[in-house]
């Protein structure tokens, strides 16, 4: 893959991709996806370019208010300006890795993972995986604010 400089700002910033810079949130029902839809629409503003919010459909569709909350956090998203879109699939980390190849991002903002230290050595840890399938591409990974 070859890397494309992207002139912006004062500094040139390296993407895979031609065109503009796009920056992937991913979005969830919980409310901290409200905190993280707000630093990928300051980052996407920062860089010059665009905002994707987008939701990877999982098992969690079952939790009662489920669709109420996604649907608030996606309106949020659409208010700062981004582009929303529902993914679904089965492998959460290789479907967010399709979709930033196949759709040209540059940048992945993704929240911390909510799983303990155990939870992750026995299912693994979709941070992780994400970076690990998401070669060439930044990951930007926000601090759980509890």
């Amino acid at each position: 893959m070859d890397n494309y400089v992207v002139p912006e700002g004062p500094n040139y910033i390296e993407s895979p991709w031609p065109g503009p810079l796009r920056v992937m949130v991913c979005v969830g029902y919980n409310p901290v996806s409200q905190r993280l839809i707000q630093r990928a629409s300051f980052l996407a503003r920062a860089l010059g370019g665009e905002l994707l919010a987008v939701h990877f459909q999982s098992a969690e569709s079952d939790v009662p208010g489920y669709q109420t909350m996604l649907q608030r956090n996606l309106d949020f998203a659409r208010g700062l300006g981004a582009q929303v879109q529902i993914e679904r699939g089965g492998d959460v980390a290789q479907a967010i890795a399709h979709f930033a190849q196949s759709n040209r991002v540059t940048h992945i903002v993704m929240g911390e993972s909510a799983r303990s230290r155990l939870e992750e050595v026995r299912r693994g840890s979709l941070v992780r995986q994400v970076l690990s399938a998401s070669r060439g591409i930044d990951v930007y990974i926000v601090a759980d604010p509890a």
